[in-house]
């Protein structure tokens, strides 16, 4: 039996908990790398006595539960194309001297491209399913093939995993919206895992680069199309840049690298290969055989990058994984977090990961640790990112941090804040420095601080009652203390993070307020004497700030 950790077994009880009150279908986010594949297969240990259907959308994810199947020597069933089968018959002896593959057993891995082909043949097999996982479950909505095919398992109770819970097209998985999933189950997040111990630390580096300029203004409404990031490929400088700062920033270590077309994967592999780099691309096209050699080749450290085109941002899962090459741009939050996640698993002498965006993809979506609101509902568009990132001016570091942050936590360079000239008003002089009130004169704070102090409800209601009538006057009392109330709910969720900014992350004061100045544009005590319907908002808006 799988031993899991705490969180996976509590998130595992959490779902037991749903079903058994009544909820069919349950989603479970927990943060790439932190062993969603292991979680299900625990499941299935637990409910032996059940007919369970596992349901992927890749073949390489296909054959991941396979062989994590395998590796439990539960033997299964397996719904794919007979090539695919074969292949993954021949992985299983390859790697455990004996094959797993059961058509009769009771546990069935399920290629859904293949069951929506086949659904007249198995229209009556799906009846007797108790039990449908479904993995990567974000790309599940009612009215798509995901949601078309697990409408078949009429039958069945519904777990879905996920580390992102987040459509680009905005759509939300949960059945109230667009998707099928009537709960969901919320694991740690990222920060926390890293915090833990249970994923590895990282570092970020950002080279110069020109591939941003190529591709502006040629992308789809959705993520960038095919044919914009090639082009963009082939007109910067990228392929050779990314065997430049492999060599600055991760020479030796063990790559993987996300290209944005064959052709580019095939060109960076000479190049790597040309500097005397052991690599290797792997796409679309490449047979099942050079796949699982050079995956195993990649696992003993014989190949040191390996590059792929959209194939090992989901499910890949090598723990030596320490340098993460990002020459692929996404507007997928989901995307991004996947490909980042592949070098997160920690390892033995494996201290941090490295992650080298040529794309800016970190620029685009914020650091990897960012606590994130996730949701079943539909995502409504954001007005404002809270993406403020400042690149260390030390260029042999060049890596992105908060810019809250007075120094760079990599190499400790001071931050450049620029200075007060003059006598500009306070606004001016904020907006410059960043809301660094250190740098503020002690009597404008205190000017600022007294804009927080609210006029009280019975001065209020008599002023107004004096200028226009008694009732006017009560009205103005009742909001007046609604005010007041929503003020001290403002100030104890301030409170709140920049507890967790200073206990869990380090912050010192003066960079909490430079923190809530750079998300709100305005300081802190600003934010107090706002009128009530602002402070609503600001509060339900805090969240963000908590990673």
């Amino acid at each position: 039996m799988i031993n899991l950790r705490p969180y996976q077994e509590e998130s595992k009880q959490q779902v037991f908990n749903a079903w058994n009150n009544h909820y069919r279908s349950v989603l479970v986010r927990l943060p790439t790398g932190s062993g969603k594949t292991v979680l299900v297969v625990s499941l299935v240990q637990d409910t032996s006595e059940l007919n369970t259907a596992i349901m992927v959308h890749r073949k390489e994810l296909v054959q991941q539960i396979s062989l994590t199947l395998a590796a439990e020597s539960i033997s299964h069933n397996i719904i794919a194309s007979r090539k695919d089968i074969r292949g993954m018959i021949a992985a299983q002896r390859r790697l455990y001297q004996r094959q797993f593959y059961d058509p009769n057993a009771s546990v069935t891995v399920i290629s859904v491209d293949t069951l929506k082909a086949r659904e007249d043949v198995y229209k009556h097999w799906v009846l007797g399913i108790n039990q449908l996982i479904i993995d990567e479950a974000a790309h599940v909505l009612a009215e798509n093939k995901w949601g078309h095919t697990a409408s078949l398992f009429k039958n069945a109770r519904i777990l879905g995993v996920t580390a992102t819970p987040e459509r680009l097209d905005r759509k939300g998985l949960g059945s109230h919206a667009d998707g099928i999933f009537d709960v969901m189950v919320e694991g740690p997040s990222t920060g926390w895992m890293i915090e833990q111990g249970f994923l590895c630390k990282y570092k970020i580096a950002m080279p110069e680069s020109d591939f941003q300029q190529y591709l502006e203004a040629k992308s789809t409404k959705s993520d960038y199309s095919k044919s914009a990031m090639m082009q963009a490929s082939q007109q910067s400088q990228i392929v050779g840049d990314v065997v430049d700062s492999y060599l600055k920033h991760s020479a030796g270590k063990q790559a993987i690298l996300f290209a944005t077309d064959v052709a580019t994967s095939r060109e960076m592999e000479k190049k790597f290969l040309d500097a005397g780099i052991k690599a290797k691309s792997l796409d679309g096209t490449t047979n099942d055989k050079e796949r699982l050699d050079t995956s195993i080749q990649f696992e003993k450290n014989e190949i040191q990058v390996l590059l792929n085109v959209d194939l090992f941002d989901e499910g890949y899962n090598v723990p030596n994984i320490e340098c993460v090459i990002m020459a692929r741009p996404t507007k997928s939050l989901g995307k991004f977090l996947q490909m980042v996640g592949r070098g997160l698993r920690i390892a033995e002498g494996k201290d941090y990961m490295i992650l080298i965006d040529h794309v800016g993809n970190v620029t685009e979506h914020g650091l990897p640790c960012n606590t994130r609101q996730w949701t079943l509902d539909r995502i409504r568009k954001s007005g404002k990112k809270l993406n403020f990132l400042r690149i260390c001016a030390n260029i042999e570091c060049n890596s992105p941090y908060d810019r809250a942050l007075t120094e760079c936590p990599w190499c400790e360079e001071p931050a450049i804040t620029a200075t007060r000239s003059g006598s500009e008003p306070i606004k001016r002089f904020l907006k410059q420095v960043d809301g660094d009130l250190f740098l503020i004169d002690p009597e404008e704070i205190r000017a600022m601080e007294r804009g927080t102090q609210l006029e009280s409800p019975a001065s209020v209601g008599e002023r107004v009652g004096n200028a226009v009538n008694g009732a006017a006057g009560l009205a103005a009392t009742k909001r007046q203390q609604e005010r007041i109330i929503t003020q001290t709910k403002l100030s104890e969720a301030i409170a709140k993070v920049a507890g967790v900014l200073k206990s869990r992350h380090g912050y010192t004061d003066r960079a909490i307020h430079k923190k809530f100045y750079l998300c709100f544009d305005q300081t802190i005590t600003e934010l107090l004497g706002e009128p009530r319907a602002d402070m609503e908002r600001t509060i339900s808006q805090l969240e963000e700030l908590l990673w």
